[in-house]
């Protein structure tokens, strides 16, 4: 090589990520990415790698796709490449939110065909589905004409570093020439092993995405030269999250201890948790008072975390279930309800106790992605054809053309209940004599005007609704 080239490899941005509801949390997120973005420019690097999950959803909002076009303008202005793949969170079914970059020329989007900085081929493959991985075509790569060192981008779970979707060793010995460094993306920890001569590394990920992403955001810096390759870590400074345990031992006192334990601490500005242990789960706590306490000392976001254990009583009581038992009730209503896969999918995330809040409209885009990558939109939805049109009361004089407002009101209600399935048990009301023979007359002629109703249907129209 003729000169050494420098290049940062960053990852897991998430733009967009209204963490806890805060709009100053999405704010977090994106000044992450921009000190990324200074520092690239002020080291002049030669390139800007981003291994996936830009975006943390696939519909990002117009704000967050201009603020990240105004990031990777400068960029541009500075003359360094981005080159980037999709992550499974802004994953879409076609055309990528990286094409629009693309066709902006204000990233480049890495594929099978190698992007050449001076001898160093730069290569990428998207986020890959599980259910595809095993499918996954190695032959479409294209091998470098002439290069001193190959790169391979991926976003994706990969053991021996994580418990894996996919093995390192596997994707090695399958692309059809030898990779000297895979930049991973998808895991937010910090992590760098060699697997045989191949150098795999996870960037981790610019701002938190979780109370249990204890370590300090980075990315890094990955040197390329005729002494082969070097990576280290540079920190990104994030806004502090902070932990303080308060443990039960007193239950009369127990909102004085929590008092006194955050006053012992600076939480102004942070992302402030409690987190209550103790063996006495008997003791009823406001998470709202704690909350407000919280807030009243200027806590960016509060949060409460109990984290008491049931006692050995509780534990060995039985709990009966009675005919009357609300779940019960749900989920036999629930089955007569014959939900497709997508309605069971949501049914099941909006009643998981186990699951945040907060992380539910993710969880739910999460899982109705992959739902929709498993789905074949090319095989129509069987139906059964309507064979029966109602048929619109005639208007008392023939000649009229137009309805009046009278007469229209006549019709809709006459369309309503011809629509709308009367239940069979009603309640029983005194009838008279004729309006019993006037019920028979009409309903002798509603059987007429079936049978002269047309039996042929318009043709079934798709949409995505009805593949769930």
């Amino acid at each position: 090589m003729d000169r050494e080239i420098k290049i940062i490899h960053t990852g897991d941005t998430h733009i967009g990520y209204r963490q806890y509801h805060s709009d100053v949390r999405r704010q977090d997120f994106l000044q992450a990415f921009s000190t990324v973005i200074d520092d690239a420019i002020k080291m002049k690097v030669d390139a800007v790698v981003h291994a996936g999950d830009l975006f943390d959803s696939r519909t990002p909002s117009l704000e967050d796709i201009l603020d990240t076009m105004k990031l990777f303008s400068r960029l541009k202005e500075a003359d360094i490449p981005l080159l980037a793949i999709v992550g499974n969170h802004e994953s879409k079914q076609s055309t990528q939110w990286l094409d629009l970059f693309e066709s902006m020329e204000l990233a480049i989007r890495l594929g099978t065909v190698p992007y050449m900085l001076e001898d160093v081929a730069f290569y990428g493959i998207d986020s890959v589905p599980r259910s595809k991985i095993p499918l996954f075509d190695f032959s479409t790569f294209k091998e470098p004409l002439d290069s001193s060192y190959n790169v391979l981008v991926m976003h994706q779970l990969m053991s021996p570093i994580t418990v894996g979707e996919w093995d390192c060793a596997s994707v090695i010995g399958s692309i059809p020439f030898h990779v000297d460094v895979m930049l991973l993306g998808d895991y937010h920890k910090c992590e760098k092993i060699t697997v045989g001569d191949t150098w795999v590394t996870y960037c981790g990920s610019t701002e938190r995405n979780s109370l249990a992403e204890e370590e300090k955001r980075s990315y890094n810096i990955v040197t390329i030269s005729e002494k082969g390759i070097d990576i280290s870590r540079k920190m990104i400074l994030t806004r502090e999250f902070l932990r303080i345990p308060v443990t039960i031992k007193d239950p009369a006192k127990i909102y004085e201890d929590i008092l006194s334990a955050v006053k012992e601490q600076d939480v102004k500005g942070k992302v402030v948790f409690v987190e209550i242990s103790g063996d006495d789960d008997s003791v009823s706590i406001s998470y709202a008072e704690i909350e407000e306490m919280l807030l009243s000392r200027n806590v960016l976001v509060p949060g409460v975390r109990d984290l008491r254990k049931v006692t050995e009583d509780l534990l060995g009581q039985s709990v009966s279930i009675s005919f009357y038992d609300p779940d019960e009730a749900i989920k036999n209503e629930i089955k007569n309800m014959h939900l497709s896969e997508g309605g069971l999918l949501m049914d099941e995330i909006v009643r998981d106790l186990s699951l945040p809040k907060t992380k539910v409209s993710d969880e739910a885009e999460n899982r109705l992605g992959n739902l929709l990558d498993k789905m074949d939109f090319s095989k129509p939805i069987p139906f059964e054809p309507v064979n029966e049109k109602i048929s619109l009361p005639s208007s008392e004089t023939e000649n009229e053309p137009t309805l009046s407002s009278s007469s229209e009101a006549n019709v809709i209600n006459e369309i309503e209940k011809s629509v709308i399935d009367v239940p069979e048990t009603k309640v029983h009301e005194p009838e008279k004599e004729q309006d019993t023979v006037g019920a028979e007359t009409q309903n002798e002629k509603h059987a007429e005007k079936k049978q002269k109703a047309p039996t042929h249907a318009k043709p079934k129209q798709y949409n995505l609704g009805d593949y769930f």
